[in-house]
């Protein structure tokens, strides 16, 4: 079969492998450079150790091409796994000439055939329409079966009012920041001696806390950083909760709870706003930014920053499958398959605090879905749901192989051309 997937992540790198040794022809979409998601997260240490992270797999061709991995339990930075393991994935023999950097796929469709059809839909080609960097590129691709490996990375939550963007949010440009900065390195001369507005109160905003801690202790400039801190009123606790087994099993996790926690209860450069909401944002003459609080009480208070830190999640691009037929979850916006199966399995326990490591393989069958040959793979499958682990990808990528195997013959889909000398067959 000929298999497109949208993504060269830690999802999509590993999906082309098994498919390519599986026998199909392959070829990887990316918007940016390989695992661009991973490069902008930068030095943040992942939770989990190495060997969770990538996959028997791609181990085995990296040590067969005498590339030098990490220890089994090495907790690596994003940087470091991307350096590591995902770049080295992408150069082996198997993968050449199947990736495509800087080439977004802006839409997918079924060719010749409208959404609202549904009979015959397996026997037409997909259609996805690319946005390459090189102006020689054809703009139609091909494919019998699509995978979006995309993340959710790329598409930030807004931070106002139940999810919507505070007015003036989408005037504030680069004074609002949406992912991890790198604090301590590249981006510090952003943060030091500034005037922060945090949101957020999960571990992304405990990792920044952490470094800015760091920066304040530096001295100099550092010393006059101050945070405006909004973030869910949970009393006396300012994180959102993990399960104990959780920071048991991931040492790491329990060292940034307990440190950002320590930081939390002790800095005077920090003043929490916990239950606030964003009610507006206006930029000053200064170039500062003036933002508009409402305590739970409906209390008016206007703030002074020079940076917006909004660590409020992500969300799932659903543009680019809009003309296919995908049933996706009224509340996650994730596959509905999959998302019930993981409703299910918390049903079993409503109380308990769900974490990622409670998170199973749900089979074939979750990830399947009303338009035949598509699936939704990786943090994407999960779309709202943060509880998600690249352990659970690497099973994902096993279930839809063999969902393929069990095919008794490929999607019938024509080799010609369609659409005239600009679309092309996909190629290995």
């Amino acid at each position: 079969m000929r298999i497109a997937i949208v993504g060269a992540g830690p999802v999509g790198l590993e999906a082309a492998l098994r498919a390519r040794r599986e026998g199909h022809e392959v070829l990887v979409f990316e918007s940016g450079r390989v695992a661009e998601h991973f490069a902008r997260y930068g030095p943040v240490r992942l939770f989990t150790p190495f060997h969770m992270n990538s996959t028997g797999l791609g181990r085995e061709l990296l040590a067969a091409a005498h590339v030098k991995l990490p220890e089994q339990e090495a907790i690596l930075t994003a940087t470091e796994l991307r350096d590591r393991y995902l770049l080295p994935l992408s150069r082996l023999p198997e993968l050449r000439g199947a990736i495509v950097e800087n080439a977004r796929v802006g839409a997918i469709a079924r060719e010749g055939m409208g959404k609202g059809r549904t009979e015959g839909r397996g026997s037409r080609p997909f259609l996805l329409r690319v946005e390459s960097a090189r102006e020689d590129g054809p703009p139609f691709h091909r494919a019998d079966i699509v995978i979006d490996a995309s993340g959710v990375y790329s598409s930030p939550n807004a931070t106002g009012p139940g999810g919507l963007a505070a007015p003036g949010e989408e005037r504030l440009g680069k004074r609002l920041v949406a992912h991890l900065p790198d604090v301590l390195g590249r981006d510090r001369a952003s943060y030091a001696g500034k005037r922060i507005l945090l949101v957020g109160d999960g571990r992304s905003a405990a990792n920044v806390i952490a470094d800015l801690e760091r920066v304040v202790r530096g001295g100099e400039d550092g010393e006059r950083t101050r945070v405006e801190w909004i973030h869910r009123d949970r009393g006396p606790d300012a994180f959102a909760p993990v399960p104990a087994t959780e920071l048991e099993r991931l040492p790491v996790l329990r060292e940034l709870e307990e440190w950002a926690g320590r930081i939390v209860r002790e800095a005077g450069w920090i003043r929490r706003h916990p239950g606030a909401t964003i009610a507006a944002y206006r930029i000053l003459p200064s170039t500062g930014v003036e933002v508009t609080l409402l305590d739970p009480n409906g209390q008016e208070e206007r703030i002074e920053v020079d940076r917006v830190l909004a660590l409020v999640g992500y969300r799932p691009d659903l543009e680019i499958f809009r003309e296919l037929q995908v049933h996706l979850c009224y509340a996650t916006e994730g596959p509905m398959a999959l998302a019930a199966a993981i409703l299910a399995g918390r049903s079993k326990d409503p109380a308990a605090v769900s974490g990622c490591l409670d998170q199973v393989s749900h089979g074939p069958d979750s990830l399947k879905s009303p338009e035949p040959g598509f699936y939704v793979l990786g943090a994407k499958s999960y779309g709202r749901n943060p509880h998600f682990l690249l352990a659970i990808a690497h099973q994902q990528i096993e279930d839809v192989m063999r969902s393929l195997s069990a095919e008794v013959k490929p999607q019938g889909v024509p080799r010609e051309r369609v659409g005239g000398p600009a679309a092309h067959d996909i190629q290995p």
